[in-house]
């Protein structure tokens, strides 16, 4: 569930792809795999129709300039001429096969081309959250109440509205002889943040009614168990609806410490937050 990681799933007798899921890796795909992914699509559709082209070696009218190139290239460079709706003119059909084959290469390049249009747009449209969480989760006391905590910042900085945390607990539970995965909703201090530009310490107070409070005794979280952040809100330059996620296993809970403070201000009075620290950790109050 971080925000740098996959899911780690593998299905077991299922299919392993349906063609109808190609949209959404494709979504999913790097921006550098998308450029290699098209460039090679280009590729492949030129080197294809080129080789359909050569084989009706008079089908074309050349430019007596290209006659030191192969029949190929001389056909590669005209499907090239001809996916681009170039038309620079020293090169065109002249037969029935090369210009029913230009009928076809144009409409598949117009669908070619639209596709990939369609996904740019979609892949580079999509609203995105720059949300930082620390990499390490603490336990410690407020209060006299031991209380979990991390923290969040909004790196962009702008003014993200109505801002939502929600964090559940996933963990083995014993049900009816049964071990069951369970999502637990635990209750934060503030689960809300109006306006969220700046960083956000998101506590949750680990009482009798917690789901973590079977953590204490031992003073460590069980080995499989999980937290689960969702940090959701309102981008004001977009108006749309943006996302943050981020997941806390075992070995990323500190028990008994707290953060350092990263937040300060300038002599004109300027907000500042010092990333450099905002993993930093230093133990809390002898209790």
């Amino acid at each position: 569930m971080r925000s740098d990681r996959a899911l780690k799933v593998r299905p077991l007798g299922g299919p392993l792809w349906a063609p109808s899921d190609f949209y959404h890796q494709l979504l999913r795909a790097s921006r550098w795999q998308l450029m290699s992914l098209f460039a090679a699509g280009f590729l492949t559709l030129n080197l294809v129709f080129g080789w359909l082209y050569s084989l009706d070696p008079g089908g074309i009218s050349w430019d007596p300039d290209m006659a030191g190139l192969s029949p190929y290239w001389r056909s590669f460079f005209f499907s090239v001429e001809t996916v681009a709706t170039i038309g620079y003119g020293n090169m065109f059909p002249v037969s029935v096969y090369a210009n029913v084959l230009v009928t076809i290469e144009i409409a598949t390049g117009i669908l070619f081309f639209a596709i990939v249009t369609g996904i740019i747009f979609a892949r580079f449209s999509r609203p995105t959250a720059r949300v930082l969480f620390s990499r390490v989760a603490v336990i410690s006391e407020v209060e006299g109440v031991p209380t979990l905590m991390f923290r969040t910042a909004n790196q962009r900085h702008n003014l993200i509205f109505e801002a939502r945390a929600t964090v559940s607990v996933l963990m083995d539970e014993t049900l009816d002889g049964m071990v069951m995965r369970r999502f637990r909703d635990i209750k934060l201090v503030r689960d809300t943040n109006p306006v969220y530009a700046l960083t956000w310490m998101i506590m949750h107070p680990i009482d009798q009614d917690s789901p973590l409070s079977q953590w204490l005794p031992g003073g460590e979280a069980p080995a499989h168990a999980e937290l689960i952040v969702v940090l959701s809100g309102i981008d004001d330059r977009t108006g749309q609806t943006i996302h943050g996620r981020w997941a806390y296993a075992p070995s990323d809970i500190r028990w008994n410490a707290r953060f350092v403070d990263i937040l300060g201000r300038l002599p004109d009075g300027t907000r500042t937050i010092d990333y450099r620290r905002f993993d930093e950790i230093e133990p809390g109050e002898p209790h």
